[in-house]
């Protein structure tokens, strides 16, 4: 979780931002649904997200989204979320509440409104198999540690690594610096931050972690935001997402093509 998605969440939500025409907003889902763009979710107050696709909507009452991948099987009714996505290059999103869940996926109540607020590079991307993805991670007063890139935003950065069992990795621990390339480009150097640390992963020794560039230089950190962006519209391409839908295709089959994609 990068420090742009916290300021989004934090100020997106306010009168300024909200879409105004009910016709307009209720656009703005039908695109999401007839376009099978990819979608965030966060449960609120949480930090770990997840990424699904709007499935259906009922009679301006409810929203039905697929099931996120690793999304926790047990969500009580009421629970609130927040959801952004990308339509037609502007960052849109609302915050609902879940109604209930099953298989066939989660039922939101109809969002009270939508809102709108032109931001770029705020999506994470993963690297693809033939881009760098080593990362070092160097710590005060403890000795570095390897890791793998699973995604980058221009804010940060999620990394898979072991965890030192003489020193564990803590959230809001300051990390001296990330060393890591990316695609054709020399070593970067980010001080950083560590957001969240997620330990159920990889076995009993394996942790992702979620980390905040901190004051990162301008030239690598704009070399960093151009990556995102050439991946963001290759993920696209390659999904097809963002081009109308022929109808021959069910939402279900764009959820496990997704699906397949992620888990790859």
């Amino acid at each position: 979780m990068t420090e742009q998605i916290h300021e989004m969440r934090r100020n997106l939500f306010s009168e300024r931002f909200r879409v105004t025409a009910s016709v307009k907003a209720s656009g703005i889902l039908e695109n999401l649904l007839r376009e099978h763009i990819f979608c965030t979710l966060w449960l609120d107050d949480q930090i770990q997200s997840y990424n699904t696709l709007l499935l259906g909507i009922n009679l301006e009452s409810e929203l039905h989204i697929d099931v996120p991948l690793n999304f926790p099987k047990q969500i009580d009714a009421g629970f609130h979320v927040t959801l952004l996505s990308r339509v037609d290059g502007v960052i849109s999103g609302f915050q609902s509440q879940i109604l209930r869940q099953d298989e066939s996926g989660i039922v939101l109540h109809y969002p009270d409104a939508i809102y709108q607020l032109q931001r770029r590079q705020l999506f994470r991307v993963p690297p693809t198999v033939q881009d760098p993805d080593e990362v070092e991670i160097y710590r005060q007063g403890a000795l570095m540690v390897s890791g793998r890139m699973q995604d980058i935003s221009a804010g940060g950065i999620r990394i898979m690594s072991r965890c030192p069992k003489d020193l564990p990795f803590q959230p809001s621990e300051i990390l001296s610096q990330l060393v890591f390339k990316i695609r054709d480009s020399d070593p970067l150097h980010m001080p950083a931050v560590i957001r969240f640390v997620d330990n159920h992963v990889a076995g009993a020794t394996g942790v992702i972690l979620g980390v905040e560039f901190q004051n990162p230089p301008a030239a690598d950190q704009e070399k960093v935001a151009q990556y995102v962006q050439t991946r963001d519209r290759e993920i696209l391409r390659m999904l097809g997402i963002g081009l109308r839908s022929s109808g021959k295709q069910q939402p279900s089959s764009w959820s496990d093509k997704i699906k397949s994609w992620w888990k790859s």
